[in-house]
């Protein structure tokens, strides 16, 4: 990636450029924006976990990364969620399913950027990608939709035809507010017979354990 080349040898953050680094590739003043909560909540039934509390500083640092094409930040997400993942003992699932996006957003965007934050650390794990989960259908993008558009934004957007039974599946998005994309995916592979299966994001409006 140009941006990793660009602020290879100055150790400067990856999000202000400012500062020297500290942890997560980021200066002190911009971890101390974060919003660590490790919250737990239930999408489903299922048990999903949340590393931040979604507030202003981790969006513009979402957006940036999605948006701006500041690439170099796959590095600090990547680092948080492994970090995470080794602390919980959580790199222990057969399968990790990085939500998808659609190809007009893939070919806009210029990058997968669920699967570059997870290409990070995933060597480093057991897990594998969950391959043969594909998005069929076409959507808007989420946050500009309602509550109640969103969820039939997604409606049968997923196809997963393969066999999970005795499998252990982790769901990987960056953002949970409305929980409505990993509901859908959730109802996607429950069909396959999965032995277990948990959702994680990098943030989410969650704050208090329910």
């Amino acid at each position: 990636m140009i941006d990793d080349l660009l602020f290879l040898d100055d150790n400067l953050c990856l999000f202000c450029k400012e500062e020297e680094r500290k942890k997560f590739f980021l200066c002190e003043n911009c971890l101390s924006k974060l919003d660590y909560v490790d919250n737990e909540f239930e999408i489903l039934k299922y048990k999903a976990r949340a590393l931040y509390f979604y507030n202003s500083f981790i969006a513009h640092l979402i957006s940036d990364y999605k948006f701006n094409r500041n690439t170099s930040l796959y590095k600090v997400f990547g680092q948080m969620l492994y970090e995470f993942l080794k602390e919980k003992n959580m790199d222990d699932f057969d399968y990790i399913l990085t939500c998808p996006s659609s190809n007009s957003v893939l070919n806009l965007r210029g990058f997968d950027h669920i699967k570059l934050i997870c290409d990070y650390f995933i060597k480093d794990t057991n897990m594998t990608y969950l391959k043969g989960f594909k998005k069929i259908k076409n959507t808007k993008a989420q946050h500009k939709l309602s509550l109640e558009d969103r969820a039939k934004n997604l409606r049968n957007s997923f196809e997963f035809r393969g066999d999970l039974t005795e499998k252990k599946v982790l769901i990987f998005d960056d953002i949970i507010t409305s929980s409505n994309t990993v509901k859908e995916i959730i109802r996607t592979i429950e069909k396959s017979n999965p032995k277990k299966i948990e959702a994680i994001a990098i943030a989410s409006s969650h704050r208090v354990k329910k």
